[in-house]
């Protein structure tokens, strides 16, 4: 099959365009911001904007995708990205910053779409593995991403240069999707908006109110993480910024091997996989906690990479297999939005504490996702 015709490899452009051009800018928002005098305050909103935006969005364009097919969502919400960073290119003002960002976080939303179209064209032995695609587009759009900013930031007309790159690379996966993606073949769209929005009470379902219920608590726990690990090692290994940036790197090389490795080997086995996913991050997150040698942070930071690795792939592959082509769309865009709404609640609580007990914070990290595991169990094994 040519390379191109290939749907996971272009859904794996759409994603790793997507998160490469996220990742572009958001190391830089903070330069921007400062460069047009922009407060403490204002830029924390304009951090959070993206993922409350996505949160709003996911589960209409899953919705939509359902019944008007995957595809014309897809190319909607990426021609809406292209224009984000376009306003972004020569905004000036904050208020123009803020319109950016929402706009790409509304059109961000299209990641629950490409999850719902892998579960669409895969059957449920295989389908960890198209899951895991997007599980490789995440790491290497992490990885690309603030490198790649880096670089054009520092070169005259920086912001003109990174938004255009951003768009520029949302440009090509737009014109992969029209020109060689196909709506799948075994989905009928739903001809009534009675069918899609029934779909909602499957989410009352014990096994998916509890799946979510954990990706609620995971997430929070990982973004608290993310937000507050440069603090961490600045504070325990008097870390710079340069080195910060080498270790996320390290982690993100770690999770993508773990994600090809999936993307390959992966099986339909959901629920020991999400539990030993878990299981890592208890071992990472306590072994943080402890204040470890700078050689123990790079192994419980492997650790905590694996971890993740599993839960990204397995979660959401389990939450399909509750679904059909008709509410496909509309529960993943719940998922997502779940892990949006995470991503601004857990920074805001990892902040409340003060910085200096960041590792109890990592040790109470480690034991919800201990009580996670138990939990899952219940309602898969004794509710399912």
């Amino acid at each position: 099959m040519n390379l191109f015709k290939s749907h996971l490899f272009i859904l794996f452009l759409v994603v790793f365009t997507e998160l490469i051009g996220f990742g572009l800018i958001i190391p830089v928002l903070p330069q921007l911001a400062a460069s047009f005098d922009i407060d403490h305050f204002k830029l924390g909103i304009l951090l959070s904007a993206f993922s409350f935006a996505q949160f709003l969005a996911s589960p209409i364009l899953g919705l939509l995708s359902d019944r008007y097919g995957r595809k014309p969502i897809l190319i909607i919400s990426k021609l809406g990205t292209v224009i984000a960073y376009i306003v972004l290119a020569y905004a000036q003002t904050f208020w123009v910053f803020l319109l950016a960002r929402l706009l790409d976080g509304f059109t961000g939303g299209n990641i629950a779409v490409a999850r719902a179209y892998i579960a669409d064209v895969t059957t449920e032995k295989n389908r960890a593995k198209g899951m895991a695609v997007i599980g490789v587009s995440f790491g290497l759009g992490f990885i690309f991403g603030p490198a790649l900013g880096g670089i054009f930031y520092n070169l005259p007309q920086g912001q003109l240069i990174s938004c255009f790159v951003a768009g520029g690379l949302s440009v090509l996966a737009t014109l992969l999707t029209v020109l060689f993606l196909k709506e799948p073949e075994s989905r009928k769209i739903s001809k009534k908006q009675s069918e899609s929005l029934a779909s909602l009470r499957l989410i009352k379902h014990p096994v998916l109110l509890s799946l979510c219920l954990i990706y609620f608590v995971y997430m929070i726990c990982f973004s608290g993480f993310e937000t507050t690990f440069s603090n961490f090692t600045h504070l325990r290994f008097l870390m710079s910024v340069r080195d910060n940036s080498l270790l996320f790197m390290y982690a993100g090389v770690v999770g993508l091997v773990v994600q090809l490795f999936l993307s390959r080997k992966a099986s339909k086995n959901f629920v020991p996989y999400i539990a030993l996913g878990l299981t890592c991050l208890v071992i990472a997150f306590f072994g943080m906690s402890l204040g470890v040698h700078y050689v123990g942070l790079l192994v419980f930071l492997a650790i905590l990479s694996i971890g993740i690795s599993l839960v990204n792939t397995y979660m959401p592959a389990l939450i399909t297999t509750y679904t059909n082509e008709d509410t496909r769309g509309l529960i993943m865009g719940v998922y997502e939005s779940i892990g949006s709404i995470s991503r601004i609640i857990g920074p805001l609580i990892a902040y409340s504490i003060a910085i200096t007990y960041i590792r109890i914070e990592y040790a109470v990290f480690g034991m919800l996702m201990l009580l996670l595991i138990p939990i899952m169990y219940y309602f898969f094994i004794y509710r399912k």
